[in-house]
């Protein structure tokens, strides 16, 4: 995940695995968002893809 735009890409990159928890991002305005890393879908094994 890319964070913290700049005029000329981003300042920060974070690399979290799948299946890891929860990953608190801290939005331009204050709040906080959270990314359920167990959530997200996962290729079929067998596809090709990576």
């Amino acid at each position: 995940m890319h964070t913290q735009p700049n005029g000329t890409g981003y300042i920060a990159a974070h690399t979290h695995k799948y299946g890891t928890g929860k990953l608190p991002i801290e939005l331009a305005d204050g709040r906080v968002f959270t990314l359920d890393l167990d959530e997200l879908p996962r290729p079929e094994s067998g596809s090709g893809t990576r």
